[in-house]
């Protein structure tokens, strides 16, 4: 598996440019899909019911996330309901603060887009019944339009999105997002640097120079792959292309993925406990899953400092995927058996690379000038979205992250801001701190030229590829 990934990161030469284009598809595709809505549109109600208590709700915090629900009907306790009635004053400020707020039709709710009615917190606005031209609420008369929301992965549209676009201030934005660049720049290069070691626990030394420019071309090369297998697989082929040592370079990285998972549990382990995450149906789920995560990174744990323990495992696991999976991970786990302090180096630059990705998304949070929500909430969705982008399937992340961020801090921020907070982290990573590697590629051809079946074979096989 490790050899094929290493076949798909290596520069072929003319597929190079179909697959740019073929990444950037799929990036318009799914950043599309995100946005896609099915449904909805504006719903006639009575003008003068704007100003009485019964036409608007907000959705009710007592109404537990997904796995209250379930607890709840297991017990067979009453759910609460869904909604609360609201005064009209009250619309704009609570979907300002991310709640949902609802239009209550024949006496059922229907979600409504309430910012599209407000203006400076106020109730302002109201539309025609078709939901093109809008009448100032205070002049409304007859049959007026409410806007209402229809199915959509996330409840967010474009005139949200250009209204706060246009409210960041630059002299907040540029100091803070210039502060996200270098800290998760930062965290690279303790990935570097985790690397590096892992190679040396295997007897093979390189310049760091030489490991920081293959990094950087293999976080160009996974741009738009899913996970990090862009990277992990230009890494993978490239160590083994000049030491010849297919088994040793795998292991390395094997570990070092072991070690970065381990890490990852621990951080969402750690913040777990002081994050809110009722009625939040994705944080519910992943502090139902407390107690198998914190058994994974005890076994992870010590699988890494006593693998012997575990030999035994393999021979009981019926599937022949999960069984070779655990075997591989026992085995080389076993190479680093009596280097202990290379394991403990390679954890703390792990946790360093993940409280710099948390760095670089509080510092998003503040450039685009969201405060309300707390550093602890932002560590922890951060946490969980990264876990997300190893499970999940995506292309480098998209979605995944946009998704669990506008989860996790609803009700704290609004969807358009939780989504700005995520997006703002994909292009980061994508341009400043990956288009570098394609510069490397450029001004290097001789370091990073193209290579033959010949040379694909001889990585296979474990040999030094033939001169040219």
């Amino acid at each position: 598996m490790v050899l094929a990934m290493a076949d798909a990161a290596a520069p072929k030469g003319g597929n190079t440019l179909v697959k740019a284009l073929f990444k950037l598809l799929v990036t318009v595709a799914i950043f599309g899909a995100i946005f896609a809505e099915f449904g909805g549109g504006p719903v006639s109600v009575p003008a003068e019911k704007l100003h009485t208590v019964g036409l608007f709700a907000k959705a009710n915090p007592e109404m537990p996330g997904i796995v209250g629900k379930i607890k709840a009907k297991v017990k067979g306790t009453p759910l609460p309901e869904p909604t609360v009635l609201i005064p009209t004053e009250e619309v704009c400020t609570q979907a300002a603060r991310g709640a949902a707020v609802f239009v209550m039709v024949d006496g059922k709710p229907k979600k409504m887009k309430g910012l599209r009615h407000c203006q400076d917190d106020h109730f302002a606005f109201v539309y025609d019944e078709n939901g093109e031209t809008t009448i100032p609420a205070d002049q409304a008369q007859g049959q007026v339009g409410i806007l209402t929301w229809g199915f959509a992965l996330l409840e967010i549209d474009y005139a949200d999105l250009k209204r706060e676009i246009l409210r960041v201030d630059p002299a907040v934005f540029i100091p803070w997002f210039l502060f996200a660049i270098f800290i998760k720049l930062v965290g690279i290069f303790a990935n570097i640097l985790r690397w590096d070691v892992m190679l040396r626990g295997q007897g093979l030394k390189f310049d760091l120079k030489y490991l920081t420019s293959s990094y950087f071309v293999g976080r160009y090369f996974g741009i738009i792959t899913p996970s990090t297998m862009g990277l992990d697989g230009w890494r993978l082929y490239d160590t083994i292309k000049i030491t010849g040592k297919p088994v040793e370079c795998a292991t390395a990285l094997a570990v070092e993925r072991l070690i970065g998972l381990v890490g990852l549990l621990a951080t969402i382990l750690l913040i777990m406990p002081f994050v809110d995450t009722s009625g939040r149906s994705l944080g519910e789920l992943v502090s139902a899953m407390a107690v198998p995560l914190a058994c994974a990174v005890i076994f992870a744990f010590a699988m890494l400092v006593k693998p012997t323990w575990f030999t035994w495992l393999p021979r009981l696991i019926p599937v022949a995927k999960v069984r070779n999976f655990v075997q591989n991970a026992i085995t080389s786990a076993t190479a680093y058996s009596s280097k202990r302090s290379y394991l403990l180096f390679a954890l703390a630059m792990a946790i360093i690379g993940q409280v710099t990705t948390i760095g670089m998304y509080f510092a998003n949070a503040r450039a685009l000038g969201v405060a309300d929500v707390s550093g602890t909430e932002l560590a922890y969705a951060t946490a969980v979205m990264t876990f997300g982008t190893f499970i999940a399937p995506s292309a480098s992340g998209e979605g995944v992250r946009e998704l669990v961020f506008v989860n996790l801090l609803q009700g704290k921020t609004t969807q358009t801001m939780a989504f700005l907070i995520a997006h703002l982290g994909f292009w980061i990573e994508k341009l400043p701190l990956s288009i570098p590697g394609g510069l490397l590629l450029f001004l290097n051809p001789e370091r990073f030229k193209p290579v033959s079946q010949e040379e694909l074979a001889a990585v296979r096989q474990g040999a030094t590829p033939p001169a040219t």
